[in-house]
Formats: structure tokens, C-alpha cells, sequence
């Protein structure tokens, strides 16, 4: 697996369709049901596409950049989004209409997330986090100390984790808020977090290169740090494999994989050479078999369970953002450049032209 790697055989994916947008692509989410993709842009747009393409809506969103863009879990037809306008607005998907603002402040909301069961969201904005259950407010919880760079829910539902300068800590829903409890402490500004799926550790990414994890001890261990070095630069792509205690990370051009033992000790890292410019963009597939990832020069690999390359493809721009659609080998895609593409896993690979043509949008 060292080296970058070459597709000798025809590739099981192929381009299933492409759009070009109004604007850099920030932000896209397939709906719980993968019968609907949302995308955001840097013009303030929200897109809704079908998942075949053929359906294709927009509307205003935001004055200035869209920065999060969240379909709630469990409800294909709510979406939360969130702005460089200091608003978080909910959506009814179908209507094209807000139905609830539920901020409307002056600083970014660079922070947005449901609570897996999709019960709960939240939106960070500086050094407060807003919390909200449906259309009813929450509370705030405010740091003062602390400006929140990343955050995630735990797969309970009910714990948040938040990283900022030099730590990570853990809010507690069912608390009563007043204070977080530091979790770890690393030099260095953390830039992403990330829960395994079974929340038994919890992975941080740092600028200056570094891969922390916490452990949650239990009755008869205490909780411990693990620290990964090594990495060229800020640790920017984290994503855990959905059943195995498997992370994938990126901090450069290599993609690095660590598996955590039972123990919970770390492995030596294994390096994938797959790509030569800085990666962007990683995800897992919901059966683990296939890891998407993406790069600053708009390279695009597809490898399998053993880190061999199965598909490759070189887009036009910087890819942005990737996801799988839900239950089906399908990969959405977009890029600075404005476009939006879908790679399918039973779709002639050739021929293929990178470059979205521009449709005539629908209001």
C-alpha cells in the first residue's frame, strides 16, 4: 500500500451526474432516508436535490456564507442551517420555507449539530453554545475562557464534547450546564473532533499535528490519553469506521489509520499514499467496506477494506465535502469551484467529463 497507487482494472464507479452551483460548495447531508441531498453554499444558497438528480430546488438561505448545513435525524423533511449572519434557522424542506429562527445574532455560527437521536441541536457561536428542542430555547451555555473551535454529540445523546485552545471538554445535557469538565489537555488549537460510533473514545485533531484520543475509564481503569505525532501538518480529517475500533486520519497528502486495541492501546500507524496534495475530505461507507477521501487539487479516491485504491478521479477544484448517501454505495461530492457531483457504484466509469454543465435552476 506504499506508493501512490494505479488503477490497472476498470473501476466499479463512474459519475451518476454533476451540477454546478452558485457559489463554493461549504456544506452538503444526505437526509436519514438518502432520498434527498442538501448543499450549502458560500453564496448563502441551499440546494435540495433527488437522489437521482432529476429534482432540483433552491433557495436563499443566508446573507453571506452558508457554514453548517444539518437534515434533522429521523425527520426527512427539517433541515437546520446555520451562517456568516449569525442566524440558525430550521427549514421545512418541501416548502422551501423557515419555520422557526431560532438565533439571530452578529457573530459566524461556525458550529452546528443534532444529537444523534435528532432530539436536540446545537449551535456555537464564539464562546456560547445555544441549545434548542425543536422550536424551544435550551439555554446557552457560556464559556468565557474558551472559544469553541469543534464540537460533537456522543452517540447517548445526552453528552457534548467541544474542543478549544489547548483542551477538550464534555458538557452534560442532563446537567445543569454551568460547567464543562476538561477531558484532555494538549498544546496547540484543536480543528476536529469526532466520537467513535460505540462512544467508547473520542479522537481530536490538532494544528500543530498532533492525533489525541480519550478513553473514558470505567470501575476498574481510569481514563486515559493517547497521543499520535507525526503528521505534517494541522490534523483536519477524522472519521472512525462505523463497527471496528478503526480511525482513519489526515494531516497532509496521507491518509493514516489506527486501530485501537482491546486494550485500548494504540497501533502503529498505517500510512495510505494515495494522494499528493493535502487531503480535505474523509468518509467511511455505512458498512465500512470503502473509505472516500478527497483532496486540495480535486483528486478523489475510492479504496477498499485492505487500503487498495478501487476508483479515482481528478475534479476540476478543491473538493469541499463528501458523504455517502445512507445504505447504498453512492458518493456525493462537492468542491470550491461550485459543483456538485455524484459517483455511483453501477454506473459505467466512461466516459466522464469532470466539468458540470450549467442547468437552468428551478425556484
Amino acid at each position: 500500500m506504499s506508493g501512490l497507487a494505479a488503477v490497472a482494472t476498470p473501476a466499479p464507479f463512474g459519475c451518476g451526474w454533476s451540477r454546478a452551483l452558485d457559489d463554493a460548495v461549504t456544506d452538503l447531508a444526505w437526509a436519514a432516508d438518502g432520498a434527498q441531498l442538501f448543499v450549502g453554499t458560500a453564496g448563502g444558497l441551499v440546494y435540495r436535490f433527488a437522489s437521482d438528480g432529476g429534482e432540483q430546488r433552491h433557495w436563499h438561505a443566508h446573507d453571506g456564507g452558508l457554514t453548517r448545513l444539518c437534515p434533522q435525524p429521523g425527520n426527512t423533511g427539517v433541515v437546520a442551517t446555520a451562517g456568516e449572519d449569525g442566524r440558525v434557522l430550521l427549514w421545512d424542506a418541501n416548502a422551501q420555507q423557515a419555520c422557526e429562527t431560532l438565533a439571530n445574532g452578529s457573530d459566524w455560527v461556525e458550529h452546528l449539530a443534532w444529537t444523534p437521536d435528532g432530539s436536540v441541536l446545537a449551535a456555537a457561536a464564539r464562546k456560547t453554545i445555544s441549545l434548542w428542542r425543536g422550536g424551544e430555547s435550551l439555554g446557552m451555555w457560556f464559556d468565557a475562557r474558551r472559544h469553541v473551535l469543534a464540537m460533537a454529540w456522543a452517540p447517548d445523546n445526552r453528552r457534548l464534547a467541544t474542543a478549544a485552545n489547548k483542551g477538550l471538554f464534555l458538557w452534560r445535557l442532563d446537567g445543569d450546564g454551568a460547567e464543562p469538565v476538561p477531558l484532555l489537555s494538549f498544546p496547540g488549537a484543536p480543528v476536529a473532533v469526532a466520537w467513535q460510533p460505540n462512544g467508547k473514545a473520542l479522537a481530536v485533531g490538532t494544528q500543530d499535528g498532533f492525533l489525541q484520543l480519550w478513553l473514558p475509564g470505567n470501575g476498574t481503569k481510569a481514563a486515559r490519553q493517547l497521543t499520535m505525532r507525526g503528521y505534517p501538518s494541522k490534523v483536519a480529517c477524522l472519521a472512525w469506521h462505523p463497527r471496528t475500533a478503526l480511525i482513519a486520519t489526515a494531516g497532509g497528502p496521507d491518509i493514516v489509520l489506527w486501530t485501537l486495541s482491546r486494550d485500548g492501546g494504540g497501533t502503529q500507524g498505517n500510512p495510505l499514499r494515495h494522494h499528493r496534495a493535502t487531503i480535505t475530505a474523509l468518509a467511511w461507507s455505512d458498512d465500512g467496506a470503502l473509505l472516500a477521501s478527497g483532496d486540495r487539487s480535486g483528486r478523489l479516491c475510492i479504496s477498499d477494506d485492505t487500503g487498495d485504491v478501487v476508483f479515482t478521479r481528478r475534479f476540476n477544484h478543491e473538493i469541499a465535502a463528501l458523504q455517502w448517501r445512507p445504505g447504498r454505495t453512492v458518493l456525493a461530492l462537492g468542491d470550491n469551484g461550485g459543483a456538485l457531483h455524484l459517483v455511483d457504484r453501477h454506473t459505467a466509469a466512461d466516459p466522464f467529463d469532470p466539468s458540470p454543465t450549467q442547468e437552468n435552476l428551478r425556484d
